[in-house]
C-alpha cells in the first residue's frame, strides 16, 4: 500500500504529473538534445509472408538511462490502401512492464498509429531500464499483392503535441531530474520481398488478433528452427482450458485460430484467458479477453 508522505512517492508522482503535462500540452519549444549517449527508437528485422501478406515489425528502444515515458508517433502512408495496421503488441514481460498506460491509437484512414508510454503516479514500479532491444510488436496486413515496401516514418502532423519524444529520469548530483528529447530516428522502407515467407531469426509469441474478441481469434509465434511445440489456453485460475498444438513443428511463422471453446468442444465464459507457447526452452505468457 502506497504511502503519500514517502519521498519515493512523491518524488514519482511528480515525474509523472510532469511527463502527463509532455503528452497533454502542446510543446512550447522542441525537445533538449540528449545529454548522455545517443539514445535511439528503430526497427528490428521484419518478417513478412507473401502467402498471407501478414508483416510483423519489430519496434526498438536504445537508451542508457532509465526511461519514464515514450511518446512514438508513426505515419505509414506511402503504401496508400495497400496496407492495414491490425494491432501494436506490447511486449508485456519487456522492460515496459513498470508502464501502466499504454496507449495506442490506430488510424488506417490516415495511415498513422500514436504509440505511448507512461508509469503511474501511484506506483513505484520501475522505469524502463538501460538497454536496446524490442518492446512492440507492429502487425501489418498488405493488401496489395504488388506492394514492394512499407516506409515507416515519424507522423509529424501530430506536432507541437505528439513527437518522437524519450522522457529520462536522470541521476544528477543534487538527486534526479526529469529531461525530455528527442531520440535519433531515421525513416525507415520495409521491403517486402514476393516468393513466400522468410524465416524467423527468433522464437516469439505475437499475441493474438481480434483482442478482445467475440468468437475466434488468431494466436501468431514464430520458430526459428525446428522445435517440440505446445500452445495451451488457460483460465484467470490457471486451470487448462484447451490445447491447441502440441508437436513438433518445422521453423516458421504461423498463425493458431481459437474459437472460444474448451477440450469438450463446449464454449467457454466471458473473460480472460491466458496462452502459454512452449518451444523447446523457451516459454512465454500473453493474455486475451473474450467478450460475448
Amino acid at each position: 500500500m502506497y504511502n503519500p508522505n514517502d519521498g519515493r512517492f512523491r518524488m514519482k508522482r511528480t515525474l509523472t504529473l510532469a511527463v502527463l503535462v509532455a503528452f497533454l500540452v502542446p510543446a512550447l519549444a522542441l525537445a533538449a538534445r540528449d545529454p548522455g549517449d545517443v539514445d535511439k527508437i528503430y526497427f528490428g528485422t521484419h518478417e513478412y509472408d507473401a502467402a498471407t501478406g501478414k508483416l510483423v515489425v519489430p519496434i526498438m528502444i536504445k537508451n542508457d538511462e532509465p526511461i519514464t515515458a515514450i511518446d512514438i508517433p508513426l505515419d505509414f502512408g506511402n503504401a496508400g490502401d495497400g496496407i492495414v495496421l491490425d494491432q501494436v503488441q506490447f511486449i508485456e514481460d519487456s522492460r515496459i512492464g513498470g508502464f501502466d498506460f499504454q496507449f495506442k491509437k490506430i488510424d488506417n484512414q490516415a495511415k498513422t498509429v500514436l504509440i505511448g508510454l507512461v508509469s503511474s503516479a501511484y506506483d513505484l514500479k520501475a522505469d524502463m531500464a538501460p538497454g536496446d532491444d524490442k518492446i512492440a510488436y507492429l502487425h501489418f496486413t498488405v493488401t496489395d499483392a504488388n506492394l514492394t515496401e512499407v516506409v515507416l516514418d515519424e507522423d509529424k502532423s501530430r506536432a507541437p503535441q505528439h513527437t518522437m519524444l524519450l522522457i529520462e529520469n536522470r541521476v544528477v548530483d543534487n538527486g534526479r531530474e526529469v529531461i525530455d528529447f528527442a531520440p535519433e530516428f531515421t525513416k525507415t522502407p520495409i521491403a517486402l520481398k514476393a516468393g513466400g515467407a522468410q524465416l524467423p531469426t527468433e522464437y516469439a509469441l505475437r499475441g493474438n488478433y481480434p483482442n478482445p474478441f467475440n468468437a475466434k481469434t488468431v494466436i501468431s509465434f514464430a520458430l526459428p528452427q525446428e522445435s517440440k511445440v505446445t500452445l495451451d489456453i488457460y483460465n484467470i485460475l490457471g486451470q487448462k482450458v484447451r490445447t491447441l498444438v502440441d508437436g513438433t513443428m518445422p521453423a516458421g511463422t504461423y498463425n493458431q485460430e481459437w474459437d472460444g471453446t474448451d477440450h469438450n468442444g463446449m464454449g467457454v465464459a466471458s473473460g480472460v484467458y491466458l496462452y502459454k507457447l512452449k518451444a523447446d526452452k523457451f516459454s512465454r505468457v500473453d493474455r486475451m479477453t473474450l467478450l460475448k
